[in-house]
């Protein structure tokens, strides 16, 4: 009999010992989950000033082979700092919800014991009733569970402000770094949109009719004048008409068909396609990658992202696009948000999706006008911003919660081009509109406006102190960025909807029949070389370590040395 009677109190004692235990536990652990949100508010682990001012520098010297060094290498700890961060996030969490519930059943036993074992050793103070006992206990025990209440918070609010978070696999994917991006070609003018190779070996000379450093020449199924992306050794692109839209991958090595996805079938897409032009057609915008999955966007509103084997991740449609051309801006990422600039006639919005699920991450509401020019994305050293380009506004977001930070009026008209940016200066600019130099700071503002042989179509570039720009008549253009002098204007037999792009010292300029004119990048014009792809192309060229990948009006070329 004995034993049955001491069994029970044997428990009981086990559970005392087990509440103190796990209440000095989880307070220790809240504390230290606090102070990691406050720290993490403090310093965030991707947004190095030393790195961005690291990014600024190689912007202006893009050779520097010892400054990319470093940025990788800062980059690489950067991110090891925030994967650390979010693993001590999440193994916290685990275990202070643990100790938690097993606090909460320890508790409730003692509960439901206290009448019949109590404890002797610790009767209240003669001064202290019995009931005043029990509310000090309760107070104590409603401080501590207020405590971990705390801590479960901030580690919910720091989850979910730390960039490359959000439900869905992208907790699953890392974040490709800086490098990885700028050695590939991952989206419209390639990384940020902003128009420059980091890549070595690029081809100068080819010629399509002849098939002088031709490698391969793929017919595509369906047309397009979206741009080709690419991530290693895969390529991507899409295609659209009145029957039917699709997006290829293309072994970027042998010229071969790996897949095909036909995108016809997504919810709320419209019955009867919108009407679009043919200098437009279905499939203009470019696609845009981050190295585990890719994201296209149609003339219809339909927006899908699939995976590197051609499997559907999400699709959804943003709402028929009310658009006399036809949809032509083209996607951009911002770490795992998809940013979209949607303005049509009825809507005008900067739409961002969560990369991984589709989910809408914010809907910016524009008062502006039509666009057809896509966003890019720069860092000015202070904090990364979008910026968008139409009617009558150039406005930067933040690309985080799409908030405004600044808007400048100097547009007008059926704005097409893409801003440029360098050193603090964006560029803008429109047929029968204006090209507007903005100083940003603490009040962005014009400080110089060209307004002669504008560009309807083609997106400038600034490199080394100068600014580049094509117009559809043939001609082109460089300016001091400083001031807006004009250096140099040089006319072309053909015009231009592709863009100039900056290869190390030189400019890649493909007109409207093919032909790409590379010229240096200097205060005179000097043309280095002009090779002909053999059919018309409006697209922008593809760069990777020794090819370039052009879409023509019927082909896509992979150009490079063939010893031809």
């Amino acid at each position: 009999m004995s034993n049955k009677t001491e069994i029970p109190k044997i428990t009981y004692d086990l559970a005392r010992k087990i509440v103190v235990v796990t209440a000095i536990f989880a307070l220790i652990l809240s504390a230290l989950m606090i102070a990691n949100y406050i720290q993490t508010k403090t310093i965030e682990p991707l947004k190095s000033d030393v790195l961005n001012k690291m990014m600024l520098q190689l912007q202006k010297d893009p050779a520097n082979e010892t400054l990319k060094e470093q940025i990788r290498a800062l980059d690489l700890l950067a991110r090891k700092a925030y994967f650390t961060n979010q693993w001590q996030i999440r193994t916290g969490s685990f275990l202070l919800f643990t100790s938690l519930v097993i606090l909460l059943l320890a508790l409730k036993f003692l509960n439901s014991r206290k009448t019949k074992y109590p404890d002797l050793a610790t009767e209240p103070h003669p001064d202290m009733s019995w009931d005043e006992k029990i509310l000090a206990r309760k107070y104590i025990i409603f401080s501590g569970l207020s405590i971990i209440a705390l801590a479960l918070i901030t580690s919910i609010l720091t989850e979910s402000e730390i960039p490359g978070m959000g439900s869905g696999s992208d907790q699953e994917t890392a974040m490709p770094s800086l490098e990885e991006i700028r050695q590939n070609w991952t989206g419209f003018r390639g990384q940020g949109g902003l128009g420059f190779v980091y890549q070595k070996d690029v081809p100068l000379e080819w010629d399509g009719n002849s098939g002088k450093n031709i490698i391969w020449k793929l017919a595509l199924p369906k047309p397009g004048f979206n741009s080709p992306i690419v991530w290693d050794d895969k390529l991507f692109l899409s295609g659209a008409d009145k029957d039917g839209q699709e997006v290829y991958c293309v072994d970027a090595n042998s010229g071969e068909i790996i897949w095909t996805e036909e995108l016809n079938d997504i919810p709320g897409s419209p019955a009867k396609k919108p009407k679009v032009t043919k200098d437009t057609g279905y499939a203009a915008p470019t696609m845009t990658t981050d190295g585990n999955r890719v994201y296209v966007i149609f003339a219809t509103g339909d927006i899908a992202s699939l995976d590197f084997t051609g499997n559907r991740v999400w699709v959804k449609n943003l709402g028929p696009p009310d658009n006399h051309y036809g949809h032509a801006s083209s996607l951009i990422l911002y770490e795992n948000i998809l940013l979209i600039q949607y303005d049509h006639n009825e809507s005008k919005h900067l739409i961002a999706l969560n990369s991984a699920s589709g989910d809408q991450v914010y809907d910016t509401v524009r008062d502006d006008q039509i666009s057809w020019a896509s966003p890019i994305l720069i860092n000015t050293g202070e904090r990364p911003e979008v910026i968008l380009s139409s009617n009558p506004h150039v406005i930067s977001y933040n690309p985080s919660n799409g908030q405004e930070l600044w808007r400048v009026d100097c547009m007008y008209g059926e704005v097409a081009p893409s801003p440029a940016y360098m050193d603090q200066m964006v560029f803008a600019v429109n047929e029968y509109a204006i090209l507007a130099a903005i100083k940003l700071g603490e009040k962005p503002a014009i400080v110089w406006e060209y307004d002669e042989e504008l560009s309807e179509v083609s997106s400038p570039v600034a490199v080394s102190g100068l600014l580049f720009m094509a117009s559809s008549f043939g001609s082109v253009l460089c300016f001091n960025i400083e001031n807006g002098e004009r250096l140099w204007i040089q006319e072309f037999d053909k015009g231009f909807y592709s863009s100039p792009i900056v290869v190390g010292g030189l400019i890649y300029l493909m007109d409207m029949s093919g032909v790409t004119h590379i010229f240096k990048a200097e205060k005179q014009f000097e043309l280095v070389s002009e090779a002909a792809l053999g059919e018309n192309a409006m697209t922008i060229p593809a760069f990777m370590p020794g090819r370039i990948y052009i879409r023509g009006e019927e082909n896509l070329y992979c150009i490079g040395s063939n010893d031809g």
